[in-house]
């Protein structure tokens, strides 16, 4: 797989990547040439009203349309936009995205905007008077208003209860696409994650409150999906299923995350060590 680094206008790396802002929003696409740039523009506009610094970063997920290249027709140095060619799914994009980010505050918005992007705004104030990890979107807080078929409205019902059951965290809500976190909680979760398409919200979540980031704010939202009918793919429920379960095996049983992070901070620790050696 071939992934491009993150680009500002013109082509070439922003030497302010370097730097830290307040915050970056990473937002997934796969061929959404029609959509991304106003969808772009319209989180720029939200973010702005924060007065701080910040980025967007446009993760195209094996696209196979001109996605890329509307995205970086905004011609916004606060715009880099990352692609590779194969499809693989929303959490793999998701993580490239999170691996670029340079926020203080770091979190990810649905690109196809089914949620306002007035929501980044409100979610990141949350953090300067609350000692929180992480804020996210609920379609069961009592103030969100939500319009989708009452099929989905079930699904998503039982889906939680299934979620309450197997995890100790206390979200009502795991699925939203409008989340943002403490650039700690990013830093800890993200290398150690497995999921890349069906439960990556739930695994981000659930892996976070097994290392202690499990002070979570819910932020009502106000949604309409943008599907016609009401069918649901039985695969997409059952692949679902499958990945959740897959969490709570690796989480409950084999102690997975535990051991990569174990691993991950020894290989941190063994390269720091080389570097030193090597500046003697």
């Amino acid at each position: 797989m071939t992934v491009s680094r993150p680009e500002s206008r013109g082509g070439a790396i922003s030497e302010s990547r370097a730097q830290e802002c307040f915050v970056s929003v990473v937002t997934p696409v796969l061929n959404g040439e029609l959509f991304i740039a106003d969808s772009v523009r319209r989180i720029i506009a939200a973010l702005e009203e924060l007065g701080r610094e910040f980025e967007v970063i446009v993760v195209c997920d094996g696209c196979t349309d001109g996605t890329a290249e509307a995205a970086r027709s905004v011609n916004d140095p606060r715009v880099h936009v990352l692609e590779y060619y194969e499809n693989h799914g929303k959490g793999h994009a998701i993580t490239c995205g999170l691996a670029a980010a340079r926020g203080r505050l770091v979190g990810w918005f649905d690109s196809d905007l089914d949620i306002d992007p007035e929501f980044i705004a409100r979610a990141a104030t949350c953090f300067s008077h609350s000692t929180i990890d992480a804020v996210i979107g609920s379609k069961r807080h009592p103030e969100s208003e939500v319009f989708y078929p009452p099929i989905r409205r079930l699904y998503s019902w039982g889906y939680q209860l299934l979620v309450r059951l197997l995890f100790r965290f206390t979200a009502r809500d795991t699925q939203v696409g409008a989340k943002l976190f403490r650039r700690e909680m990013i830093d800890v979760v993200r290398p150690l994650l497995l999921v890349k398409r069906y439960a990556f919200d739930l695994e981000f979540l659930a892996v976070g409150a097994q290392f202690g980031f499990d002070r979570i704010e819910e932020l009502p939202v106000k949604l309409e999906y943008r599907f016609s009918g009401t069918k649901i793919s039985w695969r997409a429920v059952y692949n679902m299923l499958i990945d959740t379960l897959a969490v709570a095996y690796r989480i409950h049983i084999k102690h997975y995350y535990v051991r990569r992070f174990a691993s991950v901070q020894r290989e941190r620790m063994d390269g720091a060590g080389r570097s030193e050696v090597s500046t003697r």
